[in-house]
């Protein structure tokens, strides 16, 4: 009876354990301090497919179309200009190998009072980290809108499988998830995005909690990053307090999945505007960087989103 007892108390285990799913990214440390003026507005992050720890970063508006190369401890290295392209509201960037070559998208998305008729990506191939060049291939641009209304959106990330480019908007509560087609560059005119869900599961500050904490804790939860990770089956949502992992099955589509699965969370700290978000190459880990230099920039160890199973006891 008393190994019985105990087999069922494994696999009690085992069903707990399964039911709780591992947290996004644990072991939090400082990778190195972002000081140099040429990212004092840094918006958006994505990891160099062309070379080891190394990292491209963009900022926001008003600071012009340049890419700026930094290492894995937020050192600045090079400069490049964006040949084509233009920096209205540059608000976040992703690495991704396409068609048999490694490239970059910008997201000219930003719009803060929501005035924006149409916005912008820019495609652009990924310059060699280590070539002379202080210009980048010539971007080419896809316009488009939304179906309902303006948004500000800083959050975007490519499925260059699937052949998709995924945005999540910022203030509308809760944020929506709308897609793009990659091909969609060769269109003459400006696209429609398309609204695949929203994300109802973020929690919302409450009243009480912004007079406790002040007026600047009702943005907390705006979504400021997307990233794909490695498996093409898990979203990291970054907002300002903390990074949320969202998870389907090979068999489900994004709609499905955002409807049904609550997400995991891990709540990040020391920064004063969490804005970029990006994996390393392998997806060992997650780097987080902020405006307002010098600022931290932060590094995560990546946690796979399958959760811990034990073997049931022996009887």
């Amino acid at each position: 009876m008393r190994r019985l007892a105990l087999a069922a108390l494994g696999l009690a285990l085992v069903g707990t354990l399964q039911a709780e799913p591992q947290r996004p990214v644990s072991r939090l440390g400082i990778a190195g301090i972002v000081t140099d003026p040429a990212l004092g507005e840094l918006s958006g992050l994505a990891v160099s497919r062309l070379a080891p720890d190394r990292f491209w970063g963009i900022n926001d508006g008003g600071n012009g179309n340049r890419l700026v190369l930094i290492d894995g401890r937020g050192r600045v290295l090079r400069e490049f200009v964006v040949t084509g392209a233009e920096n209205v509201d540059w608000e976040d960037l992703a690495s991704f190998a396409w068609r048999g070559q490694n490239w970059l998208l910008v997201a000219d998305t930003g719009d803060n009072s929501g005035n924006r008729e149409q916005v912008s990506l820019w495609l652009l191939p990924e310059p060699d980290p280590d070539g002379k060049a202080s210009q980048t291939g010539t971007a080419r641009q896809l316009r488009f809108t939304y179906p309902d209304e303006p948004h500000d959106v800083e959050a975007m990330t490519v499925d260059a499988e699937a052949g998709l480019i995924y945005m999540v908007s910022k203030r509308t509560v809760p944020p929506i998830l709308f897609q793009l087609p990659l091909d969609g560059f060769d269109a003459e005119e400006a696209l429609v995005a398309e609204r695949v869900a929203t994300l109802d599961r973020i929690p919302q500050p409450t009243p009480a909690e912004i007079k406790r904490d002040g007026s600047l804790s009702r943005f907390r939860s705006q979504t400021t990053a997307l990233e794909l990770d490695c498996t093409g089956l898990n979203f990291l949502v970054l907002t300002y307090d903390a990074i949320y992992r969202y998870s389907r099955s090979k068999d489900q589509g994004w709609a499905q999945a955002l409807l049904e699965q609550e997400p995991t969370r891990s709540s990040i700290s020391l920064l004063p505007q969490a804005e970029a978000l990006a994996l390393d190459q392998g997806c060992q880990h997650v780097y987080v960087g902020s405006e307002k230099a010098p600022v931290p920039l932060l590094r995560f160890r990546y946690r796979p989103a399958q959760p811990v199973q034990l073997a049931p006891a022996e009887h």
